[in-house]
């Protein structure tokens, strides 16, 4: 049962059994008194309980009080009262969202344009600063740059509110120049004309190596250095900046020479003007002189880009995409000159 419907029923009893005390052997008049008593205690006691139980049923008819060191609901008034919704529901239909993206350094606008999918659906795209209309709680999917060379992409995964407007904001690094530098054993940077390495059959030599980043722009997610060189003249070239070795490039193509080989590696993510350093490890041929050879050293950077044949996917980082095409323009070249 009801516990504020049992508290009534025992108020009642109560001023009942009052009632029949005080008039049970007295006059009219007594009686009357002692049913007026009756009456009093029946709506002192009953009318609280009768509010908690009009506010339970009613939550927006009532406010609490404090009543005699008890809280107790009372009637609140019509302009009181407040619109409310069920948990896990919301009242609102359509949420106008905008894409903003920014510089990471300068905070300035990247303009461009940003590519979305709502809820899996296909790729729409949008401008920067740009809205559409979605719904709460739908899922979105934003490429921001949408595979612009201008700044490196990103990708993020975002949840609509209950909100009828709603700004996704993201911080993008402007693409920068890397500049690749390796000194010879004399510490001169290599130049191909008046500092190259002078190497002789069956020399192994280690050589410092710096990838220097542009001031407030960068490469966010790394890139591969492929390595070319001739291989009757060298046996092996490794390169150390920290990564590890990776497959070559489909995009890359023999420059040197048809005895040429390649091999890869991974470089880590350079920011603003900051300098990676590593090594280049040559190991000439034990019985042919390399004088006068070169080992080609190109730089292909990581970014993301539209998977057409996984349903327009947002994929990467990568150097290349499904169609094996590079997904950024920026390659950076070095060639390190033996005599």
């Amino acid at each position: 049962m009801n516990v504020n419907i049992l508290l009534i029923i025992i108020a009642v009893i109560i001023a009942i059994g009052v009632g029949l005390l005080v008039s049970g052997k007295n006059s009219k008049n007594k009686r009357m008194t002692g049913f007026a008593i009756a009456g009093v205690i029946a709506v002192v006691g009953i009318l609280p309980l009768l509010f908690v139980s009009i506010g339970t049923q009613f939550p927006w008819l009532t406010q609490e009080i404090n009543f005699g060191g008890n809280t107790v609901a009372i009637y609140s008034q019509p302009s009181q009262i407040t619109q409310t919704t069920p948990s896990g529901l919301c009242a609102v239909e359509d949420t106008t969202v905008t894409l903003s993206a920014f510089n990471k350094y300068t905070s300035a606008s990247t303009s461009g344009t940003h590519k979305y999918r709502i809820n899996g659906a296909p790729a729409l795209t949008v401008s920067d600063a740009g809205t559409f209309t979605a719904s709460p709680n739908d899922a979105i999917s934003i490429l921001w740059m949408n595979e612009s060379n201008g700044y490196y992409g990103d990708v993020s995964n975002e949840v609509v509110p209950c909100s009828g407007t709603k700004t996704f904001s993201q911080s993008l690094i402007q693409n920068g120049t890397q500049t690749i530098e390796v000194y010879n054993e004399e510490s001169n940077l290599i130049d191909g004309t008046s500092n190259n390495e002078t190497l002789s059959a069956g020399d192994v030599v280690s050589l410092e190596s710096k990838i220097k980043g542009t001031y407030q722009k960068g490469m966010p997610y790394g890139g591969v250095l492929v390595v070319e060189y001739n291989k009757t003249l060298v046996d092996d070239v490794v390169v150390d900046f920290g990564g590890s070795k990776v497959n070559v490039p489909v995009t890359y193509a023999i420059t040197l020479s048809t005895e040429s080989v390649t091999k890869a590696y991974s470089i880590p993510a350079l920011l603003s003007n900051q300098i990676l350093s590593g090594s280049i490890t040559i190991d000439a041929d034990d019985t042919n002189d390399p004088t006068d050879s070169d080992v080609l050293l190109k730089l292909y950077v990581n970014d993301y880009f539209v998977n057409e044949n996984n349903g327009g996917a947002f994929e990467g980082p990568a150097v290349t995409d499904e169609n094996d095409a590079s997904v950024h323009e920026n390659v950076e070249e070095f060639t390190l000159h033996m005599s």
